[in-house]
Parts: C-alpha cells; sequence; structure tokens
C-alpha cells in the first residue's frame, strides 16, 4: 500500500510499481482508495466533490470505511487468496490520519484503529509505504491541479496530515516511511528497493 499526504506522489509511484512488477512476473492488481468497486467510485466522488461541502468527522470517516469494506471484501481479499500482489493507493491509515490525528479531535485515532482491523479482518495489508514529502513540496505539486474537497483545507492542515503520518509510523508495526522530497526516479529507486527486499 502507497500512503502519504496529498502531493506526495503516491498515483505516479503506484503505476511505475505496478509496471516493474508486472515486468517481474507478478501480475500486481492496482486499487485505489476511495474507489475500485461501483460503491468505493460512488462514494469517492461524494466525499472528493467540494460541492458536498462539510460534513461531520465521523461521518467523512465511517463513508471511507465504509467504501474500503466494499473494496476489501469484493476485490482485495479474492486478489490476495489468489497469490496475486495488490498495490493500492490509500489505505486505512489515510483515515486514521486525515480524520483522526490531523482531525478535529472528535475522533480518536485508536478507535478508527480498531475499525480498520474489522474492516480488514485477515486482511490487513503487509506493508504500507509512506510517501514523506515536506509540506512546501507537496503544496507546490499539488498547486499543478485542480484542489479536491480535502486538498482545499488548506497548507496547516497538510501539516498536520504529514505529522500524522509520522506519529502513526511510530505506532503502526506495518508502516514505513521512504523520503519522498526527492525527484520521481529517485524515490522510485527507493520504494522499489524496498519491495524487492520483501518480495524477494
Amino acid at each position: 500500500m502507497l500512503e502519504g499526504a496529498d502531493g506526495c506522489g503516491k498515483s505516479s509511484q503506484a503505476r511505475a510499481l505496478c509496471s516493474w512488477l508486472d515486468e517481474r512476473g507478478r501480475a500486481p492488481l492496482h486499487v485505489r482508495e476511495p474507489g475500485s468497486t461501483p460503491v468505493g467510485e460512488a462514494l469517492r466522488r461524494l466525499l472528493l466533490a467540494p460541492e458536498t461541502g462539510d460534513l461531520e468527522p465521523i461521518s467523512e470517516a465511517l463513508l471511507f470505511f465504509a467504501a474500503r469494506a466494499e473494496l476489501v471484501r469484493n476485490v482485495i481479499a479474492p486478489a490476495v487468496t489468489a497469490g496475486r500482489v495488490v498495490i493500492a493507493e490509500r489505505s486505512y491509515l489515510s483515515t486514521v490520519v486525515y480524520q483522526g490525528f490531523a482531525g478535529d479531535g472528535s475522533v480518536g485515532a485508536d478507535w478508527l484503529f480498531d475499525l480498520a482491523r474489522q474492516v480488514h479482518g485477515d486482511f490487513l495489508p503487509d506493508r504500507i509505504f509512506v510517501l514523506d514529502v515536506d509540506a512546501e513540496v507537496g503544496a507546490n505539486r499539488r498547486s499543478r491541479r485542480v484542489a479536491d474537497r480535502i486538498e482545499t483545507r488548506g497548507d496547516e492542515f497538510q501539516k498536520r496530515v504529514r505529522d500524522g503520518f509520522r506519529a502513526a509510523a511510530q505506532q503502526d508495526p506495518r508502516v514505513e516511511l521512504i523520503d519522498a522530497n526527492g525527484s520521481l526516479e529517485e524515490v522510485r529507486a527507493t520504494l522499489f528497493a524496498q519491495v524487492q527486499e520483501r518480495i524477494g
């Protein structure tokens, strides 16, 4: 799973990693959260559209987990059972960070971790690579595209998101931080080396 604050390069690195694995005969499955199921894509449109407006933090978290439950049960679990490698853009950690650590304090990170375990069951990710990027670098990269509802929350929120991912890395043994401030190629080389070490 690939994670990180907005502008860290998740999508680009996920595509590159899938191509790299495919060349090695691993036939990875590439998914995104929320999304990759009919329900997930509908919830993605709702959650990211600026016209949705404000949501209660707990409502937002539960909608993300609803999309995740559909993805895990209907897509990820069958793929893993069949022996495939799954590469996901985002995971439960995003909800823990965005609605928990970086939120208004009304939704506890521990409660979100517990909910993640229930939603995933036996199919929690083996590894979550967090592409860790300075807030200023992330802001510069985000400026090249139209912001979604969550990206419009501003630089201070994005700084709390980065801090949240770094805090989560101290609590969750599945999480590994990768410095993503360099070029696409530099980050890619580090990521590939980390994956190679784990899949052999």
